[in-house]
């Protein structure tokens, strides 16, 4: 019998919208119920949607997403508004856009578990972020409602 382990974590690791630079309503409601720890990266890879990142997992072990891994105060309240807002909360219509998953993350020599957005959506025709690092300037239009 193969048991089943789900891994939980009061950590999220954000790579565009939410990070510390971002200036959208839903950036500034997400820094005052969560605690900036540093910069961090995670083996991925980038692509850019419209105003906004994507990230998906990478098998190449020299690619990495650059962003920020943040403490959440209160895991469950905050994960179920950013769902909404990366468009993947049960009440959301499929295809989701986005799904949540927990991802070992680098930090200063460390590897911590974290909640990060994985794009679902196909990323054949959207342009590669070749540094692995999304910057805020222009993006700070709410990419959605």
């Amino acid at each position: 019998m193969v048991k089943v382990v789900m891994i939980e974590s009061d950590y999220l690791f954000v790579y565009g919208t939410l990070k510390s630079d971002a200036t959208n309503t839903n950036a500034k409601q997400f820094h005052e119920q969560a605690e900036l720890i540093g910069a961090a990266r995670w083996q991925g890879c980038l692509h850019l949607v419209t105003n906004y990142p994507a990230a998906v997992i990478s098998k190449n072990k020299d690619e990495f997403v650059f962003g920020e891994l943040w403490q959440l105060k209160n895991p469950e309240q905050v994960l179920s508004l950013l769902d909404k807002y990366e468009e993947c909360a049960i009440s959301t219509l499929l295809p989701h856009e986005y799904e949540r998953s927990v991802e070992f993350i680098n930090i200063d020599q460390k590897i911590i578990p974290a909640w990060v957005y994985l794009y679902q959506l196909s990323t054949t025709d959207l342009p590669r972020i070749k540094t692995g690092i999304f910057i805020n300037e222009n993006h700070a239009l709410i990419r959605r409602s």
